[in-house]
């Protein structure tokens, strides 16, 4: 979809919800509407106008890429241009705005237009509404991507060797997809052996590998901006019972849960269909994160899937993509997630992870 489309979309949206400016600060946003990697700049968008502001080290770029009109970063630029479009309110994104920002914008408000002080109006950034649902080209990159990502995963299951350690493997996963393409790691890896498997957010280390333990693959790569993530656990040797156990409960619960990957259903009801079986087998207060996200432009993107908070009540809708990743953790003896990416479709999902989710064991 063409950055033109883009923008109209932007516009319908400021219009239902009545936003006369809009002042775009966040890089991603920014890229996502201009096709430009922004380290800084800002864009403000009105029904009329789309003004891209930038430094000097993006300033002939923008010029070349950006149609609608570039001007150069200089003290009193936005506010000449609100003057000039005779802007009343503006609007910015409350959660990518500074209080250094906010207080700047503040001290700018006064005799913009007819001597009337510039409202300033925090809000909820509408472009991640835009980013919710993705469009074919980007559904193409997240395949993509999905795709060298499960590759990482093969390449570390054919190095788990006795003896090997955490980093090692993290080491080895990075230029392998360096090699084939990949721009960066989507994440830190985290790569886990034995009981620092409990740990939902362990920092791989240097800890080696022996014969019974789990192995925690939690790994995701950027490709053409957009990005992996996927997570698998398997055994280096024969696994402890206990282990066996609770791999059995978070396959069923994730099994559960893309049951419900279609549209119309809640972020509410789907976290509730794999938290609830985790729960009815015992391990509820084991189970300590959300059961997935969004995932696009940023590893982890609006929606956050979990039964509390501001969007309890988003429902699924076809173009969504998002994680999702049921976990059980028991400290002192080791923990189980798995996780896929999904697209939501017209009347279910697709699964971009692609690779299975058997117990499997490595000898």
């Amino acid at each position: 979809m063409s950055h033109k489309t883009r923008l109209m979309r932007l516009r319908d949206e400021m219009s239902s919800n009545n936003q006369e400016a809009l002042l775009i600060e966040d890089p991603i946003s920014l890229y996502y509407l201009t096709g430009i990697h922004l380290s800084a700049g800002k864009l403000l968008v009105t029904q009329a106008a789309a003004q891209l502001i930038v430094d000097g080290r993006y300033h002939e770029m923008a010029k070349t890429r950006w149609p609608f009109g570039v001007s150069l970063a200089e003290d009193g630029v936005l506010e000449r241009s609100l003057k000039n479009l005779g802007v009343q309110t503006l609007s910015f994104s409350a959660s990518d705005t500074t209080y250094r920002r906010f207080k700047e914008l503040e001290e700018a408000r006064d005799g913009i237009v007819n001597g009337k002080a510039l409202k300033l109006e925090g809000v909820e950034n509408p472009v991640e509404a835009l980013r919710l649902i993705k469009e074919e080209d980007e559904l193409d990159k997240l395949r993509k991507a999905a795709h060298l990502g499960s590759r990482g995963y093969d390449l570390i299951c054919d190095l788990l060797v006795a003896g090997v350690t955490e980093q090692e493997l993290a080491v080895e996963l990075d230029l392998f997809w360096k090699r084939h393409g990949g721009k960066r790691v989507a994440f830190d890896p985290i790569v886990a052996f034995g009981t620092n498997t409990s740990m939902p957010h362990y920092h791989t280390g240097n800890a080696r590998l022996s014969s019974g333990e789990p192995v925690l693959i939690d790994i995701g790569v950027t490709l053409d901006d957009y990005h992996s993530d996927m997570t698998r656990v398997v055994f280096f040797g024969e696994p402890d019972p206990h282990l066996v156990e609770i791999y059995n409960i978070v396959f069923e619960a994730q099994t559960k849960a893309l049951a419900a990957c279609k549209p119309g259903t809640t972020m509410a009801e789907l976290d509730a269909s794999a938290r609830d079986h985790i729960a009815r087998a015992g391990y509820g207060d084991n189970f300590s994160h959300s059961l997935g996200h969004g995932i696009g432009l940023e590893v982890h993107e609006t929606p956050t899937i979990r039964g509390k908070g501001p969007q309890v009540d988003l429902k699924l809708a076809a173009g969504m993509v998002v994680t999702i990743e049921p976990g059980i953790y028991v400290p002192g003896l080791g923990g189980v997630r798995i996780e896929d990416t999904v697209v939501i479709t017209a009347d279910g999902y697709e699964d971009l992870t692609k690779r299975s989710k058997d117990l499997r064991v490595i000898r």
